[in-house]
């Protein structure tokens, strides 16, 4: 089933689902997310995030986080009617039966407001609410499928291989990669993986808050490109696998992230994790946002759970 899964990956990114001012999508264990998107009256101002997540097994919360931070009492009104209230430190939280009643509401109406005394902290737009929900409850009613687990092996102790300035030429030729083009601020960049083997990232291109990097493999001089089960953004064809706005972290035992923005301020985009097996990199989550909209909130459309040794 994972397999299957990755290879309809590859062939086709996955894609939230917009109703009006909503987006939606549901990952491959169940697991349904949905985001409110800027209305276009307001398009320029600064935006309330407002995430919805229902799990397979039904249970519901809604997180919002208002575009004016507050602390202390707050009251919520859909259109004009108070259908809720709460204490916050930063944001609002609700799960459960609250939380269903909450959206309720929200789907019978056309917007939501949340307020402090008489200070409005947030405008969320429910047009698309109602059709959101549906969706979930459509995508749902098959159940929840397992969450995949996937090998990983964690990162060795050793320093990272150095590659010598006749290997990453080849490389970076082999790549596309212009290095005499590279800015200073973007250096190659090695980790180690296993005992055998060092990640080398090579700059390949930037734009103005998009940085690309080529990935390949270094094992005892020798490099090639770093294979995985699904190549950054879904791309096609044999050319090394390029990654953008690329990062390794150590703190869950070696985790390559690759986050292509749409637009500078974040509010649209695609992500994607992997982890090494001692062969390829084998990927654990997905995130997608195509409505540049003002949300932050870049929906999983893939999980899986590594296995680490």
């Amino acid at each position: 089933m994972l397999s299957l899964l990755l290879a309809l990956a590859a062939q086709t990114p996955p894609q939230e689902q917009v109703f009006d001012d909503w987006a939606v999508a549901c990952d491959n264990v169940g697991r349904c997310e949905a985001t409110a998107l800027q209305a276009p009256e307001q398009l320029g101002t600064a935006p309330s995030q407002t995430l919805l997540t229902r799990e397979a097994d039904g249970t519901l919360s809604i997180a919002i986080d208002p575009a004016d931070p507050v602390r202390g009492p707050v009251i919520l009104l859909v259109d004009g009617k108070q259908v809720a209230s709460g204490t916050v430190g930063e944001n609002y939280r609700v799960s459960g039966a609250p939380a269903e009643a909450l959206a309720t509401a929200m789907a019978a109406g056309n917007w939501l407001e949340l307020r402090s005394d008489a200070r409005t902290l947030g405008r969320i737009s429910l047009a698309g609410m109602a059709a959101t929900l549906n969706y979930i409850k459509a995508e749902q009613r098959g159940g929840a499928a397992p969450l995949p687990v996937v090998p990983a092996l964690r990162t060795a102790r050793a320093a990272p291989e150095s590659p010598t300035r006749a290997v990453l030429g080849e490389l970076a030729k082999l790549g596309n990669c212009d290095l005499s083009l590279t800015a200073a601020d973007l250096p190659v960049e090695r980790y180690r993986l296993d005992a055998a083997t060092t990640l080398v990232l090579i700059p390949c291109g930037s734009g103005a808050y998009n940085f690309n990097a080529a990935a390949f493999v270094l094992r005892s001089g020798k490099g090639a490109p770093a294979e995985f089960d699904v190549a950054p953004d879904w791309m096609e064809g044999d050319d090394p696998a390029i990654l953008t706005n690329a990062s390794f972290g150590t703190t869950e035992g070696g985790v390559l992230t690759s986050s292509s923005k749409g637009r500078g301020i974040g509010d649209c985009g695609t992500s994607q994790s992997w982890v090494w097996d001692g062969s390829r990199f084998r990927m654990i989550e997905a995130r997608v946002l195509g409505e540049c909209r003002g949300s932050v909130n870049w929906l999983t459309v893939f999980r899986a759970r590594p296995e680490w040794r």
